[in-house]
């Protein structure tokens, strides 16, 4: 405890020394080892094992912080800085920090020692060192040998005595020698004071004390000597003032610097003077200095010196930095120079892990794309992309590695992903000590390059090959001086003439006997001379004298220095191809159509000679004419219309119809065919067909009139079903346009949509015709009036292979027809059996009658024959509007609006008293309109249900709704059957079984109203309820429908 007191006291007057840092220093030290010994001596004293493991621990920290405080004293007292460098102090802590984290925890993990408490000779605890203990251990005893190391060297060097401190130092270390006997001896050899100690702050402190009070002076004097040293070895010059402001000393760099630059700052108002800076605004300590013409640059600092709270004086240090700020503009100049290059241009640093980008130029930037946050930091490979060859990246991996520059040319990607070609240049460069520092990287964009030198070798190619591998074409080269130099295998196969014999003869040779007279031969070439080419179509002479039509291309070959060198000449053998064209020719005069070429404007420019058989102009009278000048009136706007548009379309192909002026002034119908060739420098214009089609015309209308001109529906169609004409009478009855037919399934017409089964039909009776087989039925389809009953077939037309190349499909109107056959087979049954067995009914009650004698009962039997006459009386009157409906046309029916029709049907209900439930959900009812004898037949049936419900339970339901635009749905919904069955049967199918009342022929009377309106009807009866539904198309009033 005595000396952890004097570690105190010592740390107290630790001011004595001058330095603030070593006065820092050794205070620190003092107060630690201090800790240190007091944290030791209270575990001497405790016998609780944790408290002593505690306080063991604490002591070791303390010890710990000891050591990093006297090398920070020693460094600071020797003169040295490294107590002052940032990386060295953070390396400290960080270690320090380390360390702590593992004492502390030791109790957890048992990483730093193992402590167990002994009673014996004394209470004292054993340690057993761990892996972090020999760590720390060594780390601290290098630190402080190091630092020792520093001491003994600054003593030896000082001019003061040093004998005293020199014996202290070696007293110091006197800690070791029980340290090495702890290590090295057994336990039980050692003295039990010894064990659980530790012994170095004993030695520090032993020192840090004897200086401080035996050998105080020559301690101070060392401190001073070796800051001295460090003053008069620093770089910059320094100045020392008093608190008077007067020069108290200043070193040989600061001498040297009042030499250089002329001034004497012996006070710090004179060393302001001296070095002011020249903008006081500006934020910055440079001075800038002129020197024999040029600019020095000088970094001034200036510091208040203190020894505690007392200001002892001011320090001054300016530094020459020059040369550092022409560096940087240099720097800056070359970096702005980089950034302003058209290439990329990168500097990598292989100091660094994996050689990281440090700057990219904007060349770079806009190069590839990736900006200088994305680029920096990272190495350039990421330009690579999967079609980057690996070949030519192992190259430049071998270069780097062996620091030799390369270039290479590779595929790299832009941040887009889009590829290019980059011609990569890598320089390694080297500092002053010959150590690689940077490598610089120059990219080139050569995409473009590389595409120019691709098409380059592929046109080679193809030239190549042209001259050497066809046959169509004769390739030779003639020189300067009109003889022939090279000679192909074309060449030879086309004029006859081997190789030997070729070259050296005149070019001349080649052409026929008048050319050469003409001097053709000669001007071909001159033309070629000058304009760069020449081109002739004309005849060439082969070795055996015969001829043949050529087409020859010219082509002047001139040298990098633009001397002509000599003419290549291709030649094509065009024999055949003017035969052909002289066949063309012959077919266009000889050809039906007029053939023409007609400029933009309308202008004939060319007539072939068939134009005078055709339409009586001969080919000159007819070009130089306006072809809309020749056109009717009437077909002319159509007609410009149809042209013009055409020349601004390239691939415009057109035809119109019009009548055409001959020469004889009769109209003419003409047809012409119009394609755009003014992209054809044959041609040049708008090619024009003109085909006399008046006589085709003529009898196509004959046949129009013949195929629109009857009565039946008529139509062509695809085998397919699609189709392809339909007269005006199926038109008409449909209420189509022939727009909205033709080109479309004939099955999905709405003649036909109107029921499932009907159209199935139709399809299977299409797919049999189309198979060759003839297909015959009646059917209903549906037409503006309703339903209409038609005679319908299909037959199949065939071409020679017999195929099924067309359908023609017919249909007769016999709805008229039918119903009549139907009425008169109605009313035969009914005459045969009906009034047969009302007759014999009649007969019988007469016969009765005559031999009855009650008179009561014979008004019975009369009111019999009286009901079965007034029967004969309602049968008579249905069977007369039976005909009357017969005879009428649909549209001359009247119709009414659904509104009236359930207003009207809820008055009689409720003038009858019958139970009817009707409702409605037509949407605005009163516009919508149907035939007037649909309320009729609703009526007749709706009374004949409800009248028989009287006498059963049952209930009549009606209810109407618009199911499209076109149709109106009525529904009657009667229970418990009060409809017979023979009676539903006729509704649903019109074939009547027996009728054994006039109710029957009422029933029948219903399904021919609604027939006649149009409309169809289908019923079913089942578990007793039956379920009539009438589908009626809406009609027109008559006043609308006539417009």
């Amino acid at each position: 405890m005595a000396i952890a007191s004097g570690c105190f006291i010592g740390a107290a007057h630790g001011s004595r020394l001058q330095g603030r840092d070593t006065q820092l220093g050794l205070r620190a030290v003092l107060l630690t080892n201090g800790l240190w010994l007091i944290f030791q001596a209270l575990g001497l004293l405790t016998t609780d094992e944790l408290l002593s493991n505690a306080l063991y621990i604490g002591g070791l920290i303390w010890g710990l912080t000891g050591v990093g405080a006297w090398v920070y004293f020693v460094s600071a007292y020797t003169g040295r800085s490294y107590h002052l460098n940032r990386r060295y102090r953070g390396l400290a802590v960080s270690v320090y920090l380390g360390l702590l984290v593992v004492k502390l925890t030791n109790p957890l993990y048992g990483l730093y020692v193992s402590t167990q408490l002994q009673q014996t000779p004394y209470p004292h605890l054993v340690v057993e060192p761990e892996l972090f203990y020999w760590v720390s251990f060594s780390l601290t005893y290098a630190l402080v040998a190091i630092s020792f190391y520093w001491l003994v060297q600054t003593l030896r060097e000082s001019s003061s005595p040093t004998i005293g401190l020199g014996a202290l130092a070696v007293l110091s270390l006197f800690p070791v020698v029980p340290r090495v006997a702890i290590q090295a001896l057994p336990a039980e050899s050692l003295p039990p004071i010894m064990l659980g100690l530790s012994f170095e702050p004993v030695g520090v402190t032993a020192f840090l004390l004897g200086v401080l009070v035996f050998v105080g002076e020559p301690f101070r004097q060392v401190e001073q000597s070796a800051r001295s040293k460090f003053f008069e070895e620093a770089d910059d010059a320094t100045y020392v003032y008093g608190t008077d402001g007067r020069l108290v000393e200043m070193n040989r760099r600061a001498d040297k610097l009042e030499a250089t630059l002329g001034v004497d700052c012996q006070t710090v108002d004179a060393f302001e003077q001296a070095f002011r800076p020249v903008d006081n605004e500006a934020d910055t300590d440079t001075v800038t200095v002129e020197l024999d013409g040029e600019t020095r640059f000088f970094d001034v600092t200036v510091n208040q010196m203190g020894v505690g709270a007392e200001r002892v004086g001011v320090v001054a240090s300016v530094r020459d930095i020059t040369e550092r700020i022409e560096r940087k503009r240099d720097l800056e100049l070359k970096e702005r120079a980089m950034d302003e290059a058209n290439v990329g241009i990168t500097i990598s640093d292989p100091a660094t892990e994996d050689n990281p980008l440090i700057y990219v130029n904007d060349g770079f930037v806009k190069q590839t794309g990736y900006s200088r946050t994305e680029s920096v930091g990272r190495n350039c490979r990421f330009l690579q992309g999967e079609e980057t060859e690996e070949s030519t990246l192992d190259d430049l991996r071998e270069a780097i590695a062996a620091d030799t520059p390369i270039t290479v040319e590779l595929r790299n990607y832009r941040q887009n992903g889009e590829q290019f070609w980059n011609r990569l240049s890598v320089t390694p460069i080297f500092d002053d000590a010959g150590e690689l520092a940077n490598h610089i990287g120059i990219q080139q964009d050569v995409t473009q390059i590389r595409e120019s030198q691709r098409e380059l070798r592929a046109e080679r190619e193809r030239f190549e090959l042209l001259i050497e591998s066809t046959d169509e074409y004769a390739f030779f080269v003639v020189g300067a001086n009109e003889t022939i130099e090279t000679w192909n295998d074309g060449a030879a196969d086309r004029f006859g003439y081997d190789t030997d014999t070729a070259v050296g003869m005149s070019v001349a040779d080649l052409h026929p006997a008048e050319d050469r007279e003409a001097g053709r031969p000669a001007r071909l070439l001159q033309q070629a001379r000058h304009t760069g080419e020449a081109s002739d179509e004309g005849w060439r002479i082969r070795a055996d004298g015969s001829e043949f039509y050529a087409d020859v291309r010219y082509a002047a070959l001139r040298d990098n220095d633009g001397e002509l060198q000599g003419y290549a000449q291709i030649v094509r053998d065009m024999t055949e191809q003017r035969r052909q064209q002289r066949r063309t020719e012959c077919f266009v005069a000889e050809s039906e159509d007029v053939v023409t070429i007609v400029d933009p404007d309308g202008t004939i420019s060319y007539a072939s000679r068939s134009a005078d058989r055709v339409l009586g102009y001969s080919p000159d009278d007819l070009t130089g004419k306006n072809l809309f000048d020749q056109l009717h009136p009437d077909d002319r706007e159509g007609a410009m219309e149809a042209f013009f548009s055409g020349t601004n379309d390239p691939d415009a192909r057109f035809q119109i119809d019009c009548r055409f002026l001959p020469d004889d002034g009769e109209w003419r119908e003409l047809e012409l065919r119009c394609r755009n060739m003014r992209s054809d420098d044959a041609i040049d214009g708008m090619l024009l067909y003109l085909r006399d089609v008046s006589a085709a015309k003529s009898r196509t209308r004959r046949l129009e009139a013949l195929f629109n001109g009857t009565f039946s529906f008529t139509g062509l169609l695809e085998p397919d079903g699609t189709v392809l004409k339909v007269n005006d009478a199926a038109l008409e009855f449909g209420g189509f346009d022939r727009e909205e037919v033709v080109g479309e399934p004939f099955a999905e017409a709405s003649w036909w949509t109107h029921s499932t089964a009907v159209e199935d039909r139709l399809r299977r009776s299409l797919d049999k015709a189309a198979a060759g087989e003839f297909v015959r039925y009646e059917t209903e389809v549906q037409g503006t009036a309703g339903l209409e009953t038609i005679d319908f077939s299909v037959k199949p037309i065939t071409n020679e292979a017999e195929d099924v190349t067309l359908l023609v499909v017919e249909g007769r109107q016999i709805t008229t027809e039918r119903r009549q056959q139907q009425h008169a087979a109605m009313m035969q049954r009914v005459m045969r059996h009906n009034m047969r067995n009302d007759l014999n009914k009649v007969r019988g009650w007469a016969q009765v009658l005559a031999t009855e004698e009650n008179a009561e009962t014979k008004t019975k039997h009369l009111n019999r024959i009286e009901t079965i006459v007034d029967e004969w009386e309602t049968m008579v009157e249905q069977v007369k509007q039976l005909r009357q409906l017969t005879d009428s046309a649909m549209g001359d029916q009247s119709v009414v609006a659904t509104q009236s029709v359930v207003d009207n049907l809820k008055a009689w209900s409720h003038e009858t008293e019958l139970d009817v439930t009707i409702e409605s959900t037509v949407a605005e009812p009163a516009d919508v309109r149907v035939s007037e004898t649909v309320e009729d037949a609703i009526t007749r049936l709706v009374s004949i249900a409800a009248g028989r419900s009287a006498a059963k339970d049952s209930t009549t339901e009606v209810t109407m709704t618009k199911t499209t635009d076109d149709w109106v749905e009525i529904t009657v919904f009667v229970t418990e059957s009060a409809l017979t069955a023979a009676e539903t049967a006729v509704l649903a199918t019109g074939e009547e079984t027996e009728l054994l009342h006039a109710q029957g022929v009422a029933v029948w009377l219903i399904r021919t109203m609604i027939g006649e309106s149009g409309g169809g009807i289908t019923a079913k009866t089942a578990d007793g309820t039956t379920n009539v539904q009438f589908k009626i198309p809406i009609r027109q009033p008559p006043e609308l429908s006539k417009q």
